[in-house]
């Protein structure tokens, strides 16, 4: 029971409403505090505001939290910073919780990144709470990592990264609070805070005309099933090994499986056109079974004034495949690792050890999945395809844990007792 609600909540983000995970993260934890009390004032901050999330919000931008790929002198990170924190103390002015997804990107927007710490050390409103919520870390990044450490020296970086003025941080796996802690971030300050997944969205039930329809849009065989590689098109998310994965399972179980890849194809990203028209020819040339959605579907069904599905979710694409596919060679959120139980589907695929790791000591099972593609890996991933009673017992107890601990009203309250 949630003995306070804060009276103002503000979310801060490089783009509000991006159909990427930290805005799918961001969306559900702000409608479920609503959902428990509409009383709640929830507000956005980012450098576009691309789709708004809520009727009863409100939006507000800062052009320089958009990133750029410019080159920029320390100075003029140091201004941008400056003039980054200057217009949050104002826009935050009176609100009682202020969150800041990834703050600490590095080389992604290093302005950004000094202008919040800026901000929690010198602007931060008087009575006003500052978390960060940490989602990825620029050290992980090669690239982005290289361009911190050119520009800032290590006590600078420490001084960036120690949190002062910040009430706590949120971060959405335990790997990630171990490395704020080796940085020199106390303990106390750091509060594990899962990505939540709203049951609702994967287990709503669908009329057999509309499966059909589904089936009818995205060009599937009648007598075709297909396994959901639900990501973006870009080259981290191996949807090659997708593809293979697909074609040994349909040699082994003799199945006429295929392959639906939901993400979208990132026009203002040329390494995500490439690899699509990379994918595009390797499907031409393999003649196998892949279909591509190329823009990325709802979370929530949208319906016409007859009520008719108008645009179905990722939901119903979840309902309706045979397994959900993860090969992604890195992740930060492992959201199909979490959602594809409260559809009642099995993932197949491969261990992506610090998404599962995290997932397992909240007592999640994994031990189906490769660390490497090998026949022996996916004769395994068969022969739970091809056992139902073993594949029940798997979906029912990891849906226990899913709703134990990652459903979005558990998080949501885990949230609340943070902040508060």
């Amino acid at each position: 029971m949630i003995k306070q609600f804060p009276k103002k909540i503000c979310f801060v983000h490089y783009g509000i409403g991006w159909r990427d995970g930290i805005n799918t993260v961001i969306e559900s934890l702000a409608k479920e505090i609503q959902r428990k009390n509409p009383k709640v004032k929830i507000y956005f901050i980012g450098g576009e505001i691309k789709k708004p999330f809520l009727k009863k919000a409100t939006y507000r931008v800062i052009p320089e939290l958009l990133p750029k790929r410019t080159k920029l002198s320390k100075e003029e990170i140091q201004k941008k910073g400056e003039r980054i924190a200057q217009e949050l103390a104002e826009f935050t002015e009176g609100i009682e919780v202020v969150v800041i997804e990834n703050p600490f990107l590095g080389g992604y927007h290093l302005p950004a990144m000094v202008g919040f710490s800026i901000f929690a050390k010198k602007y931060k409103p008087k009575g006003t709470k500052l978390f960060f919520r940490i989602h990825d870390f620029y050290k992980d990044s090669p690239l982005y990592l290289k361009e911190v450490e050119k520009i800032f020296s290590p006590s600078e970086i420490k001084g960036i990264l120690n949190g002062e003025g910040a009430e706590g941080f949120l971060v959405v796996n335990r790997v990630l609070g171990e490395k704020l802690a080796k940085e020199g971030i106390s303990k106390r300050k750091i509060f594990y805070l899962p990505n939540g997944v709203n049951e609702k969205f994967f287990n709503q039930p669908l009329k057999r005309e509309e499966k059909d329809l589904i089936y009818q849009k995205l060009k599937i065989p009648k007598n075709a099933k297909f396994f959901l590689y639900p990501v973006r098109i870009v080259p981290r998310k191996n949807i090659e090994e997708a593809i293979f994965l697909t074609k040994v399972l349909r040699e082994i179980t003799k199945e006429n499986y295929l392959l639906v890849v939901s993400g979208k194809i990132d026009e203002n990203d040329p390494q995500s056109r490439a690899y699509y028209q990379n994918l595009k020819k390797f499907k031409a040339e393999e003649s196998f079974p892949i279909i591509f959605t190329k823009k990325t579907l709802p979370l929530e069904r949208e319906y016409d004034k007859k009520g008719k599905i108008k645009k179905f979710s990722i939901g119903d694409l979840y309902q309706l495949a045979r397994a959900i596919v993860m090969t992604s060679q890195r992740e930060g959120f492992g959201y199909p690792f979490i959602e594809c139980w409260f559809s009642k589907k099995i993932v197949i695929g491969r261990r992506i050890e610090e998404v599962i790791k995290d997932f397992e000591k909240s007592g999640l099972k994994f031990w189906w999945l490769y660390r490497k593609f090998s026949l022996a890996g996916v004769e395994k991933q068969a022969e739970i395809l091809q056992n139902k009673e073993e594949e029940k017992k798997i979906i029912e107890a990891n849906l226990k844990v899913a709703k134990k601990v990652y459903e979005i009203s558990k998080v949501t309250e885990r949230f609340l007792e943070i902040v508060n």
